[in-house]
């Protein structure tokens, strides 16, 4: 076949346990297109079911590098896949930023639904365009040795600017979530407190150093699912209403302080306080400002 295997190889998919039946198919489908069509230069698998953590509701991320002006043609090739398995349905998208910016060639998203469960969620990008492996990734197949050497991923840095970031759009949501609640609008209420929910996930993925801690909870989880902020749980409204919300969003301030404070500790940069203490009046908190978390 003229292929290039990766540092995995067809034993990494064998090896697959019987629990992963579905996503050693999907794979199986992929490697076997890869393996055959010389305009799909490398094939890699990603997140859970690269790290050996994946279970059988886990779906499969994984990335095809297409060759020069290839994209649409692998994008078509794979989507139309039967090995894949039989289907409920599948969408096909554009996705991001083309990586060398407007005018080039885009990267282009596959997500399937097998009727057995299992699911595929494939990116298709210009092979030229990734200067190497990400970590945790398992490389399958790699015809130009693209992926040989290892690259850090702008999703998986964090500075403190970012981090200041963070805090600062969490802390604009509980602004948000404050002024609904005053307006009675509990479903927009509902919708800014998990906002600030996410921006408390990926504050303590950064403390916590996780992979990838953009993704938030997803990260923190798949790092430890026992070690979550302290008063996380009564973020979480008890009862319907304005006030089980109202007593939500004050404790997501809290929350939201106590994890900005170790995160600082970790990537310093200077927190909007000023933003914190508008908020924490607006939803009623008296906030003690040596607040902590484990």
């Amino acid at each position: 076949m003229g292929t290039v295997p990766g540092p995995e190889g067809t034993e990494w998919i064998e090896a697959l346990p019987d629990e992963l039946a579905g996503q050693q198919r999907i794979v199986r489908a992929l490697y076997t297109y890869c393996a055959d069509d010389a305009d799909a230069r490398w094939l890699a698998v990603s997140c859970s079911l690269a790290r050996g953590a994946a279970d059988r509701l886990s779906d499969v991320d994984a990335g095809i590098g297409a060759a020069e002006g290839q994209v649409g043609a692998v994008t078509e090739a794979v989507a139309a896949l039967e090995g894949l398995g039989d289907r409920v349905d599948s969408l096909v998208m554009d996705w991001g930023t083309p990586p060398g910016g407007p005018g080039t060639e885009g990267m282009r998203r596959i997500f399937v639904q097998c009727t057995d469960g299992a699911q595929l969620d494939l990116v298709v990008l210009p092979a030229r365009s990734r200067p190497g492996r990400a970590p945790d990734e398992v490389v399958l197949l790699d015809r130009d040795a693209r992926l040989s050497e290892r690259f850090t991923p702008e999703a998986d840095k964090v500075d403190g600017e970012q981090l200041r970031e963070w805090a600062f759009l969490g802390w604009v949501a509980l602004a948000d979530c404050a002024k609904y609640l005053d307006r009675g609008s509990i479903w927009e209420a509902r919708a800014q407190l998990g906002v600030a929910r996410h921006r408390i996930w990926e504050l303590w993925a950064a403390a916590k150093e996780a992979r990838y801690p953009v993704f938030g909870l997803s990260q923190v989880l798949d790092r430890d699912p026992d070690d979550l902020p302290g008063g996380i749980e009564q973020t979480v409204p008890d009862g319907p209403g304005l006030e089980p919300l109202r007593e939500a969003a004050r404790a997501a301030a809290g929350v939201l302080a106590a994890v900005s404070a170790v995160a600082v500790a970790r990537y310093p940069t200077v927190l909007p306080t000023a933003m914190a203490r508008f908020v924490g009046e607006r939803l009623g908190v008296h906030r003690d400002e040596s607040a902590s978390t484990k």
